[in-house]
């Protein structure tokens, strides 16, 4: 009797244990496989197909709420998917996944601050950070979001000391949107913010368009430059389309410029 007393007390520690053993699993094959999703050249494929691995990512981390990895997973599906597929038509759509990306990278985080950060650290700061800028961009008018600005620059300035070609130069991308996004009354500074985005166009960050265009969308129309504005984006619809791990994000840059482009008179 005792014996099935104890099984029975043991039973949902084991059932969790089995639970959280299955969720790495599946969280390691996720995390192999996305590589593939970001090679995809078919966009619309990936924009209706990729809601669903966001939910089982969801799903896995019910079951294992402090792993690394699929925090991190989460936090950059949900921070493309706003920007690639949502911020365009739907900004308070996209506004939501941007929270959501930043509230799992910051669980990845676990607490540290950008001052503590390590080079371990630097995918959760990354997408912690790159999240929150986005979700401010889109939430310009909202006085709530535009006070979170101050915490982009200590965040990407230990980005570039730590790995500055992270994600294609993704902490230069980071500190030219802060100059760019920034009211010039409290420090917003549209050369500054030229300077940063064209070192993110050197080394690592040279082929991926999605650089390019958001030079063009945050830092030209900062700078009110429309001659820089519409060579960036030329040079985005001109470039020739590469195989790889940036192929969806090169091929969404092309139909986000053409639009942009369309848009020249209202920005200018």
């Amino acid at each position: 009797m005792k014996k099935l007393a104890l099984l029975l007390a043991l039973t949902p520690l084991g059932a969790c244990s089995l639970n959280r053993t299955a969720a790495r699993v599946t969280a390691g094959v996720v995390d192999k496989g996305l590589p593939a999703v970001f090679s995809q050249s078919d966009v619309q494929y990936v924009k209706e197909a990729l809601p669903a691995n966001l939910q089982l990512m969801e799903i896995l981390l019910a079951s294992d709420p402090g792993n690394k990895s699929l925090l991190v997973n989460a936090a950059q599906g949900f921070c493309g998917y706003g920007l690639l597929f949502l911020e365009d038509d739907a900004p308070a759509r996209a506004s939501e996944f941007y929270a959501k990306g930043e509230a799992y990278a910051a669980r990845a985080l676990d607490g540290r601050t950008p001052e503590k950060a390590g080079r371990k650290d630097v995918p959760p700061l990354f997408w912690d950070t790159f999240c929150k800028a986005l979700y401010i961009n889109v939430n310009r008018d909202k006085p709530e979001a535009v006070a979170e600005l101050p915490a982009i620059e200590p965040a990407a300035r230990r980005l570039l000391e730590l790995d500055p070609s992270f994600y294609y130069n993704g902490p230069q991308t980071l500190m030219g949107a802060y100059y760019a996004i920034r009211p010039r009354l409290f420090g917003g500074d549209p050369d500054k913010a030229r300077t940063y985005f064209e070192a993110s166009l050197k080394g690592a960050g040279e082929n991926f368009l999605l650089n390019r265009y958001l030079y063009a969308r945050m830092a030209a129309v900062a700078a009110q430059d429309p001659e820089l504005f519409e060579r960036l984006l030329n040079s985005v619809l001109e470039a020739e389309p590469r195989d790889g791990a940036t192929r969806l994000a090169d091929e969404v840059a092309k139909l986000k410029s053409k639009k942009l482009l369309e848009k020249k008179d209202e920005l200018f």
